[in-house]
This record gives structure tokens, sequence and C-alpha cells, in this order.
């Protein structure tokens, strides 16, 4: 019977391989992006899902991308199908269902940790990754692998030694498991809702970041007429956002910059512009529209645009980023909803959006964006600098804002901060 687990290791072998494979690819996406270019089945209908998974933080444990520790255990998985597939021995049956039960437990933790991720990959991403589901049903059919060969090689000795070490891997595996995913998720939640941050950047660094910041590039960017702002008009800190509202990554974003205003209450003054990554609105657009959801991303952006005429703007614009969170649709219904708790008059909103000064108004931020060369959301400018293309490193962000504080206000704001953190028991 043993010699019949040879097509069993061999094939588990082969599918170890593809699931290396499919690491090393997310890997060179989620780190190396200017390399993989292509969609490499990644692709939903013009959006590359694995691309905009590695820019975000569920991509990372503690900073290091998850395709590494995939590339660990299929190589781990690998390794010991082809050992077992050179190494079994009818005469000890034993040893090889030892063996067997190590591909089997190792197999049930690759389960569970997937079964996390593709919590994440499915509910926490408008564009699930592609690539990482092909990885799941790798790791699904090593399961069925092994769970084969569990029940082939029932040795007729040591069935109670083995089956008592076996509840203690098993039981082992799911803990560690547990652990795992418990920690990832602790951290990712951590991460997700932290307080803005109460250390401020050194003063004797604050020239070296200033001189960094006047290095970069200046665009001349015209705040006049612009209505979708938040934060005080007398703000010496001026930042340009340019967002899509199926992006999870400018969600975040949206996220950090209110912790920005509410680091320097005051100073700062935040113009939230739109570049929606469909070309029905935005006409610099040249590729194709990317409608995997529809009309949503234009519905967001012609609302947007709209409820700047009202004093809720900030509020209805955060709670259409906030339809993520919900898996809403940015539909007519949700707008209507969100317009009407704000009370803002939704029949003079929906006349706004279905008239030419909407897209006018979307074609102006569009303008703004081809000045300074954008081409993907989210993008932000301090300014009139650009400082990132993508989510802002919070604590580099943090510390820019703290060196234009300090350049404007010298010592007293940060006392103020001090002070303020004091209060709030930070």
């Amino acid at each position: 019977m043993h010699s019949k687990n040879q097509i069993y290791y061999l094939s588990g072998f082969l599918i170890s391989v593809i699931g290396i494979i499919l690491s090393v690819i997310l890997i060179c996406k989620h780190g190396f992006p200017n390399i993989c270019t292509g969609s490499m089945g990644c692709s939903i209908e013009g959006v590359d899902g694995c691309k905009e998974l590695g820019e975000s933080e569920y991509s990372k444990i503690f900073g290091i991308p998850i395709a590494y520790f995939g590339i660990i255990f299929y190589s781990f998985l690998a390794f010991l199908f082809g050992y077992s597939f050179l190494k079994e021995k009818p005469e000890h049956p034993e040893i090889n269902h030892s063996r067997i039960l190590l591909l089997f437990y190792a197999s049930i933790f690759g389960v569970i940790f997937d079964s996390f991720l593709g919590y994440i990959n499915f509910t926490k991403l408008i564009v699930p990754c592609l690539l990482c589901v092909y990885t799941y049903f790798v790791t699904l059919a090593i399961f069925i692998l092994s769970l084969v060969l569990k029940n082939r090689n029932k040795p007729q000795i040591y069935i109670r030694k083995i089956f008592n070490q076996g509840l203690i891997n098993l039981g082992s595996a799911i803990i560690f498991a547990t652990l795992v995913v418990g920690v990832f998720y602790a951290f990712e939640n951590t991460q997700a809702t932290s307080q803005t941050k109460s250390v401020l950047l050194p003063s004797d660094k604050v020239k070296d970041y200033l001189n960094d910041f006047y290095a970069l590039k200046e665009y001349s960017l015209s705040t006049k007429d612009l209505k979708t702002y938040e934060g005080s008009l007398d703000g010496y800190i001026v930042i340009h956002k340019f967002a899509d509202f199926l992006c999870p990554h400018c969600y975040d974003t949206a996220q950090l910059l209110q912790k920005a205003l509410q680091r320097w209450p005051g100073r700062i003054l935040v113009y939230y512009r739109q570049f929606p990554l469909d070309s029905t609105c935005n006409k610099d657009l040249t590729s194709p529209p990317r409608k995997p959801y529809g009309d949503w991303r234009c519905n967001g952006a012609l609302a947007a645009v709209c409820a700047g005429d009202y004093p809720q703007f900030a509020e209805f614009y955060h709670q259409i980023f906030a339809l993520q969170d919900q898996q809403l649709p940015i539909d007519l219904e949700q707008l209507q909803r969100i317009s009407k708790n704000l009370d803002i008059p939704w029949n003079k909103l929906f006349m706004c959006m279905t008239s030419p000064f909407a897209q006018q108004k979307i074609n102006r931020d569009v303008e703004d964006a081809r000045i300074v060369g954008i081409n993907s959301t989210p993008t932000v400018l301090v300014n009139n600098r650009l400082v990132s293309r993508g989510t802002p490193d919070e604590t580099y962000f943090f510390y820019l804002l703290d060196a234009l504080v300090y350049e404007k206000e010298g010592e007293s704001a940060y006392q103020e901060f001090n002070e303020r953190m004091k209060k709030q028991g930070k």
C-alpha cells in the first residue's frame, strides 16, 4: 500500500512548488512593483488588486510581507513531500505515518491562516488580490492530499502512541495558528485605530526635514473657489489630497489627514480633490473605464464636489469613504441616506450632481492633477510640494508637519502641543 503513496507525495511536491512560485510573484508585485508591472492574473476589469494590496498595511505582518512567510511555508511542505517521496520505508510504517501527520498538521495551520487572510482579502479590500486566492486553493489542495495520505496510512502498531502524539501536534498547530492570526489581527486593528502620536520631531532635526521638503519640486495649484475642504481657512499648511472613493489607500489617507488635523488644530487646511479612476467622469484617463462596480467612483466624486456647497461637507466626504467598511455601494440610495442624516437637502444635491457644473468641478481637479503628473491615487501635496504618491508614512508625515509648525511658531507651538497632550492624558 505504501508504494502507492508516491503519486501523492509527488503531487504534493509539485503543488507546493506552485505555491512557492505564486509567493515569489506576490513578493515581486508587493515589493518591486516597478519590475512586476504586468497584471499577472491579478486584474479584475482593469484593477490590479494584488498591486493595491501590496501598497496597504494588510500585506505585511510587523512590516514583513506575508508573501515571505508563504515562501517559507510552501518550501517546508515541498521539502517534506520530496523527502517522503525519496525516503519512504514500508517496513517502518510508524515513521512514514509520523511524516504524514506532520504534513497534515502543517496543512491545517495553512488552512487556518489562509482563512484569516481570505477574510482580509474579501472584506477589507475593495478589489481582491486574485494571486492570493490562488494560494488559498494551493493550501486547500495540500490539505486534501495530506488528509488522503493520513487516512490511507494507518499503521497497526504504535496506534495509541501516534494518536496521542497526533492530538498534541494538532492542538499545537491550532494554538500556534490562532496566536499568529490573533497577533496579526490585533496589530492591524491597532494600526487602523491608533490615535495621534504624542511624540514630536526633535527640534534639532527640524532643519533636516525642512531642507528635504524644500528640495521637492513646487507646483502651482490655485485654491480659489475650492469648497471641498476641511480644517482652518487660516491654516498655513495647505494640503491637497487627490483620491478615488473606491481606493482603500485613499480611505487610509483620509483617516491619516484627520489625525493630522487633530495633531495641529488651526494650522492645517486640507483640500479634498477628486481623481476618480473611471474615464466616464475623468477625461484624463486614456485607459478603458475602470468599472468593476458600475458608476460608484463617479457617483462619489460628483456627490463630493456638490456637497462642497454645504458646511457639512467634511463629514459627508468621510461618510462616503466609510461605505468601504460597511461594504455598501456608492449608489444614489446610500448618498441620499447620508445627505439626509447630515441635513443636506438631497433634491438640491442630486440636481447639482446631474448638472454640468459638477463635472466642471471634477474637471478642474483633474486638470490640477495633470499639472502634478498624477495617474494613481492617493496623491498628497503639502504647500504645493508633492510629498507622496500613495498613503504617506505616518511618522514621516507627522514629523514633516511638526517641522513646518516649528518653522512658523517656534518652541511655543511645541509647548502648546505638550500641554494639550497632558490634558488628554497622553
